[in-house]
């Protein structure tokens, strides 16, 4: 009886390591430990040859390039991924045009943001990097279709390998120049430089056949879907910035340091692993027939482990972080602990709020994520009087909270077994 169960387990245990979720997270997670592993080594070699200036410099560009790289996160994608194979073609037709006004409107952006940024720091290059940094925009929708196709068609095997082509050969180019002397330029043209690869990688997948037959759906219901998970993105992004910025006007600069330098150790395994599970769980999510008993299996079966994963990382921080990054850094440990800790709630509210996504009901995601980036953000606003380690715990503990609270009213959540309904949004 008890070998019976033992071998029940085992033949589970396999069945699950081999499922088509799990191989999908596999592949993207180890895209982001390879990018990772490349960018500890850049960054070594960017530190024996670049000043402090040359840093700030690219930071700045960099950071203007990232803020309105956002914008491409709009939804347009995610309502592409999700619609039926009826009017599939007909979506993805709207979609590229409304893709192509997208990245021209980031383009002439980023083109302005360069005449700002050459007007208030002259000589420096910072406003040609930003201004280079446009062309990005005007190579991505020419292979963006063949992103959503292939992430639709869960073939995360492709998108990690194209994506780690991209890095590797960025943090190549980026050490490579650095040694030849280009300064800032060696952090900002690389990303110019190798988005090339990512296109031509794409089009080789061939993942995508335009059918203009198929005609084109509504542009209006496709922005009705994708400007609330526009916002959602941006709440994101408040979530992981201004927590650092409340940091550094209450606790002033060396705080801030000591508290990106434990966000990055501490959640630097949790950002991959969260980011790959979202990547593969949104598409797997639209096309389960049962979306609600995917999204539970999901949580069970990946969610479960990687938090056992993350609050494992938390117990061996005070042990590691003094030995892997020096002494220096000891009295970081502590708060490192405690940021690891907020690793499982991100990725619980993360498959929330794609659960909700995968259904149509784009608003409710949004909803979601104002609620935990609130819950992130207030306690360092109201308990900062507490101390850096103090309002961290308090964060931890409040985001996890509602965590838990919206993962509750999801599973409850009443759903029948029947496919996605037809059309983009339900």
């Amino acid at each position: 009886m008890l070998q019976r169960a033992i071998k029940s387990v085992i033949a589970k245990a396999k069945a699950q390591a081999t499922s088509k979720l799990t191989c999908n997270v596999g592949w993207l997670a180890g895209a982001e430990f390879i990018s990772r592993f490349g960018r500890i080594v850049a960054a070594v070699i960017l530190a024996r040859q670049l000043d402090a200036v040359a840093f700030g410099i690219a930071a700045i560009a960099l950071t203007i390039f990232e803020v309105t790289r956002v914008f491409t996160e709009n939804g347009i994608g995610a309502a592409v991924i999700r619609a039926s194979d009826k009017l599939f073609d007909a979506t993805a037709n709207t979609a590229r045009r409304l893709m192509w006004a997208v990245c021209i409107s980031l383009m002439a952006i980023q083109f302005i943001a360069g005449f700002v940024v050459e007007m208030i720091l002259p000589g420096r290059d910072a406003g040609a990097m930003v201004a280079m940094l446009g062309f990005v925009f005007l190579l991505m929708p020419f292979g963006v279709m063949h992103a959503y196709a292939l992430q639709r068609s869960e073939r995360m095997k492709e998108l990690a390998a194209i994506g780690t082509a991209q890095v590797a050969a960025d943090h190549i180019l980026t050490a490579a120049l650095a040694i030849c002397g280009f300064g800032a330029w060696a952090i900002v043209l690389p990303k110019l430089l190798t988005a090339p690869i990512w296109l031509l990688g794409m089009l080789r997948t061939k993942a995508w056949v335009p059918n203009l037959a198929a005609g084109y759906a509504p542009a209006a219901s496709i922005l009705r879907f994708s400007m609330p998970v526009l916002g959602s993105e941006l709440m994101c992004t408040c979530r992981d910035q201004l927590d650092k910025f409340i940091v550094s006007l209450m606790f002033g600069v060396e705080a801030l340091g000591l508290y990106y330098f434990a966000f990055n150790a501490g959640l630097g395994v949790s950002t991959a692993l969260n980011r790959a599970f979202a990547n593969a769980v949104y598409p797997h999510l639209c096309a389960a027939g049962d979306q609600l008993k995917s999204y539970r299996d999901a949580l069970f079966n990946l969610g479960l482990p990687f938090s056992v994963l993350y609050v494992a990382q938390a117990g061996m921080a005070l042990y590691y972080v003094p030995v892997v990054f020096g002494e220096t850094w000891a009295s970081a440990a502590s708060l490192v602990a405690i940021l690891c800790l907020g690793g499982p709630a991100r990725l619980f509210v993360d498959a929330a709020r794609l659960h909700a996504r995968a259904s149509g009901a784009s608003g409710h995601d949004f909803r979601i994520s104002l609620g935990f980036t609130a819950s992130v953000l207030i306690p360092f606003a109201l308990f900062a009087v507490h101390g850096l380690l103090a309002v961290s715990i308090i964060s931890v503990a409040s985001a996890s909270a509602f965590a838990l609270a919206v993962t509750h009213i999801t599973l409850r959540a009443r759903q029948s077994s029947t496919p996605n309904p037809v059309g983009v949004i339900s």
